[in-house]
């Protein structure tokens, strides 16, 4: 009995090798797991922030494209107001298209400048004035000292006179000058509004929409943090944001590309099917008799007039905006992909070809694609390509 005892206590080393072995292994199982976990948890939130970033940039472009020309109607003179630098060929308009090449294939990100009006019709201070009815002459208006200010504000650094209002929509006019709560029109306008009426005022800016890609030589993005996308009423003469000293500002970090294609109706004498005569129809392009992205317009030389192969921006009815989004460089540093290992994941594995477009001879040094270090700089970030077609309203016929 006593050597029976002796044979039941303690265990053998083989048994105690099979142990530590079998607790290992469930040990390490536990580590990866974890790790996995947390990784995919982190590339999640990173690729959250990447999508939000798109998304931003693109509801704050269709916003504006959705406002596009209001208040852009004929003045005391019966002329179209020019606003700001939104013209082509001396013409007025309210939406300017810029594309790198017209001839063909884009090699960089579009651009694009239209009218927007900026008013506050739902906090204090409003914008609105209440005068007397019709009658020529009409040269004051008067508003809150608050609202002026606020006016101000919105075309600062520029003066607000020489600045371009819409009086509910119905006319426009320009500042002469401010004095206090009262905006001096010059020339003086019809009243077009009722006795005691409040009418809401808007405040119109040729606001242009511009990515800057790397190198940010000017410092446009902000401590060199390109891409960016920037908004502003750019220079008159050129529409260019990426300028020193900028009248620009950044708006969303990590946009990479963004690429306009256009639909119309009445665009070119060229089109069989109205012969340029607007018919509430989008032109068929392709000739395909059905609308499909053929008949959208991505490379295009813009005209101030119709006529043979012209297209004019007044008879566009649709816009498609399609934007690339990138991972911001700082936490790409941190994307190790979704196993223990810490090599920088492969994200891309191609440069994205958009309809007319590969975005990234906007981004890298033409050559450098598809191989050498900047195609592995490329691949390593990850990227959110988001499309979405706005239709004008107050463009066109």
């Amino acid at each position: 009995m006593r050597a029976q005892r002796r044979n039941e206590v303690g265990v053998t080393l083989i048994e105690l090798m099979i142990a530590v072995t079998l607790s290992t292994i469930i040990v390490a199982a536990g580590f990866a797991t974890l790790t996995g976990g947390y990784k995919a948890t982190r590339v999640s939130n990173l690729v959250a922030d990447t999508q939000q970033n798109a998304r931003a940039a693109m509801d704050m472009i269709a916003a504006d494209l959705k406002t596009a020309g209001f208040g852009m109607v004929p003045s005391g003179n019966g002329m179209i107001p020019q606003v700001g630098a939104c013209a082509i060929g001396g013409n007025a308009e309210p939406i300017v298209p810029f594309d790198n090449n017209p001839a063909g294939a884009d090699t960089g990100p579009d651009r694009l400048s239209m009218v927007v009006p900026t008013t506050n019709s739902l906090a204090a201070p409003l914008w609105q004035l209440t005068a007397p009815s019709g009658g020529p002459g009409i040269s004051n208006l008067t508003l809150l000292p608050a609202a002026v200010t606020a006016m101000q504000a919105a075309v600062a650094p520029l003066p607000l006179a020489g600045s371009l209002i819409s009086i509910g929509g119905v006319t426009t006019a320009t500042i002469g000058g401010v004095a206090g709560g009262v905006l001096n029109l010059n020339p003086a306008i019809v009243s077009p509004w009722s006795p005691g009426a409040p009418t809401q005022v808007y405040l119109l800016q040729c606001i242009t929409y511009q990515v800057i890609p790397p190198p940010d030589a000017n410092v446009v993005c902000g401590q060199g943090n390109a891409p960016c996308l920037v908004r502003g009423v750019a220079p008159v003469g050129t529409l260019d944001c990426n300028v020193l000293n900028s009248p620009c500002l950044p708006i969303t970090n990590g946009i990479e590309d963004l690429q306009l294609a256009y639909a119309c109706d009445g665009c070119s004498l060229l089109i069989t099917n109205n012969n340029g005569t607007p018919d509430r129809i989008i032109d068929d392009q392709n000739a395909s008799l059905t609308f499909d992205q053929g008949d959208y317009i991505s490379n295009n030389t813009w005209a101030a007039a119709p006529g043979v192969g012209q297209i004019t921006p007044n008879t566009i009815s649709l816009v498609q905006i399609t934007i690339v989004a990138r991972e911001a460089p700082q936490n790409a540093s941190q994307d190790q992909g979704f196993g223990e290992g810490n090599g920088r994941a492969t994200s891309t594995n191609a440069p994205l070809v958009l309809p007319d477009h590969n975005h990234a001879n906007g981004v890298f040094a033409a050559g450098d694609l598809p191989a050498g270090p900047a195609m592995t700089a490329y691949q390593q970030l990850r990227r959110r390509v988001l499309t979405r077609t706005v239709a004008l309203r107050n463009v066109g016929n």
